[in-house]
């Protein structure tokens, strides 16, 4: 009886400081707990990062710093290689192909934005909405679909003597049969740049389908009601804004033609005589065909160098306009 009393008197004597004790030590432990969940939530996410990360370090970064690094030697990719300086970007700048190879590249990058990005605006405004406008943008769609070689191959025999020549042969037009579209210059990197658009233009529809569907409907509406239509319509509020999807095409456009090489090397490899060589098959040419290592890096490296600046440019200049 006097023990249940001491008991009585002791816990209401310290119970509702070990009850605040108690409560403190819980949220404190609930905070911690909810550090920890947060740090993992974190860890996880870069962990799945991680993979993405190796890859972009391995296979650019660590790969650009070599080529630079061979840019200074007079390596052949087969034997012994010496330190050279800034011997092969004199050379570069002294060569007779190099005016050949900036004319063509930026033929390329002027021809991919205006054609396949006109061309895929115009049938994507044609096709939404319309009868059988899914399968149209599948055909459209195709010539993505099966690559840059393949593509090569399909025009390069349409190009040749038994392609169109025959063709027009067969219509009378003689004068048209008898071209040599792969030989002739500049023909020949026009007639590539076609068969570029050709397969390209399918992609950049698509995305501007996609920048159509995002546009408010409701504005659309107004316009119309205002008595907004046709050309009108397009160019005081489609084409406005459709703005961010056109700087994405432009962007991708741009960094792609710079790049040109695959359709190229199929079609012509550079020729006749270096005629249609863009950058990357030049450097292509000097790395693998004339084993050339340390000459191909330093133009490898100056290409890096123009494509970075003319995107960066590009997209400064893009946000410009949008913050301003």
């Amino acid at each position: 009886m006097v023990l249940n009393k001491q008991a009585r008197v002791l816990g209401t004597a310290v119970g509702p400081g070990a009850t605040e004790d108690s409560g403190r030590s819980t949220g404190l432990a609930g905070v911690r707990e909810g550090a920890r969940q947060k740090r993992r939530r974190k860890l996880s996410a870069y962990l799945y990062v991680l993979p993405a990360l190796v890859l972009v370090v391995g296979m650019f970064w660590y790969s650009a710093v070599v080529t630079v690094q061979l840019s200074f030697t007079n390596s052949s990719g087969l034997g012994p290689q010496s330190y050279v300086g800034f011997s092969n970007y004199r050379a570069m700048l002294s060569d007779s192909q190099l005016s050949t190879n900036v004319y063509n590249t930026l033929i390329w990058a002027v021809a991919m934005v205006v054609l396949p990005v006109s061309i895929g605006l115009g049938a994507a405004i044609l096709v939404r909405s319309r009868r059988g406008g899914a399968l149209f943008q599948t055909v459209f769609y195709l010539p993505y679909a099966i690559g840059f070689v393949t593509t090569g191959v399909i025009w390069s025999f349409l190009f040749s003597t038994n392609g169109f020549s025959t063709l027009f042969a067969a219509l009378g037009l003689h004068s048209l049969a008898s071209v040599q579209w792969l030989n002739d210059v500049p023909l020949n990197t026009y007639s590539m740049i076609t068969a570029s658009t050709w397969q390209t233009m399918g992609v950049d529809m698509l995305l501007f389908l996609v920048g159509l569907d995002t546009i408010d409907r409701s504005v659309v509406e107004a316009a119309r009601i205002d008595g907004a239509a046709g050309w009108q319509m397009f160019k005081k509020m489609t084409f406005p804004l459709l703005t961010p999807m056109t700087r994405v095409i432009i962007a991708i456009s741009i960094v792609n033609a710079l790049q040109a090489f695959n359709l190229i090397w199929v079609m012509t490899e550079g020729g006749p005589y270096g005629s249609s060589s863009t950058f990357a098959v030049w450097m292509y040419t000097e790395s693998f065909e004339l084993f050339k290592m340390g000459y191909g890096a330093a133009i490898a490296a100056i290409l890096t160098i123009f494509v970075f600046a003319v995107s960066i440019g590009y997209l400064r200049r893009s946000l410009r306009e949008v913050t301003a």
